[in-house]
Order: structure tokens, then C-alpha cells, then sequence
């Protein structure tokens, strides 16, 4: 295998010196010795190392810790602290950043070289199931492809034929997705999860006679390279034992509960002979066995590449979106219609992706429904809007309400109102400050637990709003016996408002009702006089709509404050 490359970063020159010497005596290429946290930052994205030696105390604005807490964030790059002494403070700092070691100075080259060892251990493998991770998969299929003589089958590849591999011992590589895992992570929680993915490996370890290598990707996702085959035929054979061996039930909790996998295959050299399309073909071949249902397994071809492609590319950008920081939050002002003032804001996701610019909601919300990432997204929205409340109440803006929308994938996880409540407080926001948007079909899914989630919010000090009101169920009486604050009249009903009469007289009726049962009401979409016009006249309460503002980023929406706009 290659030597690891290491990045030194430290201020004293000898220091650093010894400890390159040290380092190319064990074994390692030290790729680079920098000075400051800011020429770190910069040389790890240059350079992509192996790993990182980082000196704690660093001269000028950057420590070794922030500039840590940088490239982790960015890059995932593994890093050693090296510190002479420290108060607690720093300690715990340092501890905050999740190191993968600690020397303290003057160092012996054992516990170094030891310390090292660790640390590229913990990178290549994943800690729940301790089994090879993508990095170190990558690196070993390198391997395993370099020594079948990737030369010779190079020069074939001149040769425009299809059959020109056929005769060449094939190479099976497996790409495998447990299916709707996520319902067992929401409903028997995050830890019952990772037993799964635990009990699968273990599984697959135990059966699999014929495995090369067997990693986590990410998720849950497998990658399985096989020995050599002659036909086609012995892999589909594994695959199909795969999908026996991982739909043999398992009890958690008391429940047996039922695992299906989806795999996709594809072979070198026969579909390609470079490493990345290889697994490209594999991930395309698994989401169309998806695409199928699950359950079963498919071989790769091009065509089923081209129709899943874009798909995985998006799946695939969006599970890396928030820790790249590609979301924003955006904030819709809501205006109080007797005033004309802005009350408060509702918070909304948008993603800039790097290459395609703004993603639509449409685009990528249902596609975060349907994988789970909605969860963490949810939480990072509502997290980011609170605080960013706060810091405008501090500076001012006060009274202000912020509301945040929640999903049908975030409603039904476990211990949805410890978790809401627990952000509130870490951030320290007054709970009246906070107004919970749910729809009128989540609600009706379950209502005597909805029941429950939503009083427990309201005696917290939580305000509810129902979204969407009158394009769901629409029932009249679940508004007697939920606790609602706010009715959101939807923005289809004052979009016709001013040229359908009967449009106007459910608005009318929805308006009067809310305020015979002291709900506030805030009419959506509203664009034009007209409809701000009817509105006012039949007293509805707030306003949201682009005749006063769309959706702005935090910047934007911050200088409407300053400015003290108004609605006339």
C-alpha cells in the first residue's frame, strides 16, 4: 500500500523539523510543514492528507483548534493535536472538536508512531459496524484491479467490441441498500438502527465464503467485492443468498421485524475497467432494483444508468448538502394587517447547490421525505431559526415569531417534543416565541397521539398553527379539540378570493369561525391589493405574500427590520 500522507502544522520551526525526520523514518510522506491556522486551512484543501499533526497554540488571529474544527467540517481529514501544556479551557475545547489523538510535547516516537496508527485506523473503518469504510474500499478495489493486469486490458480497450472482455475472468462488485430502513430507526429509534446494520454485517461476514473485501459505505449502504467468477451466473447466485440471508427477521424490542436489500452488480473488466465508473454502475444497478420495489437484485446496463443517474446524483448531493452548508434558511415576513408591521417570519429551506445553483423545495423535500434526511434537516432548520430569532430580539426587533414547518417524517419520530423543547432551551428562546406549523392531514393520521405531542408544546409555551387549512380534511370539529393557536388559510383559496364568489364566502366562514374559537388567522399567497383589500375589510389577522415580501435570505430580510418597512 502507499505511505500515509501527514501535514505537520506547527510555529516552531526545529519542532517541526524533528517531527518530519521522525515521521519519513516510520514510514510516512510528509506532503507539508505550515505555520499558521490560516495557511492549514488552505494546504489540507491543496494537498488532501492523510492526516494531520496540529499544534494547539499557533502564532497569529487562528489556533490549531478552530483551524481543526475548519478542515473537519470541510474536509473529514483526521487530526492530531501536539501541545507542550494547556489549561482546562483548552482541554475541553480540544475534546469538543473530536480528535483522533492527543501528544503532548516533547513526544517519544513510539507513542507517536502509535498514536498514528490509531487514528488511520479509526479513518478507514466505520465505528458501528466496524467494517471497512468507502475510503479504505476504494483504495483495497484499486489494489485488487492493479493486479489483474489493468495494462494489457487497457490496450483492449481500442477494441470497439462488446465482446472483447468475455473471456476474461470477471469480477464481481455488489452494491447493496437495506430498503426503508428508516421506518425502524423512527418508530424503534436511532440506536435500534445501527443493530441492524450491526447484525447485517455480521451476517454477511459469517455466510459469505466469497468475499474479497466488505464495507458501510454511508447509511445504509454495503459495497461487496467478490473473487473472480467465470460466468455471471456465480455472482447472481450470491446475490440471491445476500437477499436470503438479510430477509431472515431479527427481534428488537419484543417485535420481529423484517429486513429486503436492494443490489446492484456490475463486473470488471466486462462493464468497465476504471474504479469510479465501476461503482457508478453498481450504485445505478442497486437504485434500479429500488426502483423495482426492492427486495432483488439488478446487473448493470446502460440504459438503467441513465434513468437512475440523475436521481442518485441528487440523493447523493443532497446527504452531503448540510455538512457542506449548502442550505440556507430564507424568512417570509408576516405582517400584521392592522398595523402594517412585521410580527415575525416563517423560516423556509433553500439549497444552493454548488454547480446547479438554486435547487427548487419541490425537487428536493420529497426526496428528503422519502430517505429520512428530512430528520436532520428539519432539526437544523428549526435550530438555525431559533437562534437567528434570538439574535434579532437581542438587537431589538422584539416582539418577533418565528415559524418553522414540520413534516410528516419529523412528526412521527420518537421523542419529537423532548427534542423541540431541548433546541428552545439551548438556544434560550422564550417558547411563545416559536409557532409550530403542522398540516391537517398529519394531524389526522394519528390523532390521539398528535393530541398528545401538541398539548405538550402548548403547556411548554409553544404556539400550533394549522398550515394549509381547507385544502386537506377540513373538519370543523378536530379544531374544537386540538389546541390550535393559528389558522394558515391556504393560498389557493385568495388566489381566487376576489373572482369566485364561492371562494369568498368559505374565506369569509373559515375568518369568522377562527376568531369564534380565538384562533389568530394568517391568510398565505397573498399578491395583489385586491386580496390585501378583502382581507382587511373581513379582519383577518396577518398577512404572508409577495405584494409585500417573498421568502429573503437572512441579510435581506434583516435590513426590512432596520428599515422599519410597513404595510400600507
Amino acid at each position: 500500500m502507499s505511505k500515509s500522507k501527514i501535514m505537520i502544522v506547527e510555529d516552531e520551526s526545529i519542532i517541526a523539523e524533528d517531527l518530519a525526520d521522525s515521521l519519513k523514518t516510520m514510514g510516512y510522506a510528509v506532503v507539508d510543514i505550515v505555520s499558521s491556522g490560516e495557511e492549514a486551512i488552505l494546504m489540507a484543501a491543496e494537498k488532501q492528507p492523510n492526516l494531520i499533526l496540529m499544534d494547539v497554540m499557533l502564532q497569529g488571529k487562528m489556533d490549531g483548534i478552530t483551524a481543526a474544527e475548519q478542515i473537519q467540517s470541510s474536509l473529514q481529514i483526521p487530526i492530531i493535536f501536539l501541545t507542550a501544556y494547556t489549561d482546562n479551557k483548552t482541554l475541553q475545547r480540544v475534546k469538543a472538536t473530536n480528535p483522533f489523538g492527543y501528544i503532548v510535547k516533547p513526544f517519544e516516537e513510539r507513542n507517536l508512531h502509535l498514536t498514528i496508527e490509531i487514528a488511520l485506523q479509526r479513518h478507514h473503518y466505520d465505528p458501528i459496524t466496524l467494517l471497512p469504510n468507502r475510503s479504505l474500499f476504494i483504495s483495497r478495489l484499486n489494489e485488487i484491479l492493479s493486479h489483474k493486469n489493468q495494462a494489457s486490458l487497457g490496450d483492449l480497450c481500442k477494441i470497439n467490441k462488446p465482446h472483447k472482455y468475455q473471456n476474461f475472468p470477471k469480477i464481481p462488485i455488489f452494491y447493496i441498500s437495506l430498503d426503508r430502513i428508516n421506518r425502524i430507526k423512527v418508530t424503534l429509534g436511532s440506536k435500534n438502527g445501527e443493530l441492524v446494520l450491526c447484525n447485517i454485517a455480521k451476517r454477511l461476514k459469517e455466510s459469505i465464503s466469497c468475499i474479497e473485501i466488505l464495507a458501510r459505505l454511508e447509511a445504509a449502504e454495503f459495497a461487496m467485492i467478490l473473487n473472480s467468477v467465470e460466468q455471471k451466473q456465480d455472482a447472481i447466485d450470491v446475490a440471491q443468498s445476500i437477499l436470503d440471508i438479510i430477509s431472515q427477521p431479527m427481534v428488537l424490542e419484543g417485535y420481529e421485524v423484517y429486513i429486503t436489500a436492494s443490489i446492484g452488480i456490475t463486473f470488471y473488466p466486462l462493464d468497465d475497467i476504471e474504479v469510479d465508473e465501476l461503482l457508478k454502475n453498481a450504485n445505478a444497478a442497486m437504485y434500479h432494483a429500488q426502483q423495482k420495489g426492492g427486495n432483488n437484485y439488478q446487473l448493470h446496463k446502460s440504459e438503467a444508468v441513465v434513468i437512475s443517474l440523475e436521481q442518485m446524483a441528487l440523493e447523493t448531493n443532497l446527504r452531503n448538502a448540510l455538512k457542506r452548508s449548502e442550505f440556507q434558511v430564507y424568512y417570509q415576513p408576516k405582517v400584521n394587517l392592522r398595523t402594517g408591521k412585521i410580527t415575525g417570519a416563517e423560516a423556509l429551506i433553500r439549497w444552493h447547490h454548488p454547480e446547479k445553483g438554486l435547487v427548487s423545495p419541490a425537487e428536493f423535500i420529497p426526496l428528503a421525505e422519502e430517505t429520512g434526511l428530512i430528520i436532520s434537516i428539519g432539526e437544523w432548520v428549526l435550530r438555525t431559526a431559533c437562534n437567528q430569532t434570538k439574535i434579532w430580539q437581542e438587537a431589538g426587533f422584539f416582539p418577533f415569531q418565528i415559524a418553522v414547518n414540520l413534516s410528516r417524517r419529523q412528526f412521527i419520530q420518537r421523542n419529537l417534543e423532548e427534542r423541540i423543547i431541548k433546541i428552545i432551551q439551548e438556544v434560550d428562546l422564550k417558547p411563545n416565541n416559536l409557532e409550530l406549523e403542522i398540516t391537517e392531514s398529519l394531524v389526522m393520521q394519528n390523532e390521539k397521539a398528535a393530541s398528545k405531542i401538541i398539548k405538550s408544546w402548548q403547556e411548554f409555551g409553544i404556539k400550533i398553527s394549522i398550515d394549509d387549512f381547507g385544502t386537506g380534511y377540513s373538519s370543523l370539529s378536530y379544531l374544537r379539540e386540538f389546541p390550535f393557536d393559528v389558522i394558515k388559510i391556504d393560498k389557493s383559496f385568495i388566489r381566487n378570493i376576489t373572482a369566485d364568489s364561492k371562494t369568498e364566502a368559505i374565506t369569509i366562514a373559515i375568518i369568522q369561525m377562527a376568531h369564534s374559537l380565538n384562533l389568530r388567522v394568517v391568510a398565505e399567497g397573498v399578491e395583489t391589493q385586491a386580496e390585501l383589500d378583502f382581507l382587511r375589510k373581513h379582519k383577518c389577522d396577518e398577512m404572508q405574500g409577495y405584494l409585500f415580501s417573498g421568502p429573503l435570505p437572512k441579510s435581506k430580510f434583516e435590513q426590512l427590520l432596520k428599515e422599519g418597512k410597513k404595510l400600507v
